[in-house]
């Protein structure tokens, strides 16, 4: 997001982070996703209020509390937003934020060496890869 905003040379960003290094094996193994989730040491241990729709369960929202966020934490994966879930949002009143609209965006952060060029990006900042793929 920071390289985004300072494309325009009228902004400056200072990025803070906050947190320990990442480097445990249970960050940097996406098998152990379970371990950085759930440990105080990795995890901010936020959690959702009451949902009405669920029952009045409440929601872990594991958020990381290493350098890299929730990033770290996350087992590695990669997921773009729902194609509909975007359109959604232009339909509820915002502008502008619909699949199509973002989709450049996706392909600008993607570098990957699969899928269509139409769909995926190739050059940039974020390595994409799949089940294929070697660690």
């Amino acid at each position: 997001m920071a390289a985004r905003l300072t494309e325009d040379p009228d902004i400056r960003v200072a990025v803070l982070e906050f947190g320990g290094s990442d480097r445990s094996i249970f960050v940097q193994m996406p098998t152990a996703l379970s371990i950085p989730m759930t440990q105080d040491k990795f995890n901010w241990g936020y959690w959702s209020d009451a949902e009405p729709g669920l029952g009045g369960r409440v929601m872990d929202c594991p958020r990381g509390k290493v350098l890299g966020g929730s990033s770290s934490i996350n087992g590695m994966a990669f997921v773009r937003g729902c194609a509909g879930d975007l359109d959604q949002w232009e339909e509820a009143g915002a502008e502008g934020w619909n699949y199509a609209s973002l989709l450049p965006y996706y392909q600008r952060l993607e570098h990957t060496g699969f899928g269509e060029d139409s769909y995926r990006g190739r050059g940039g900042e974020v390595g994409v890869g799949n089940g294929n793929d070697r660690l």
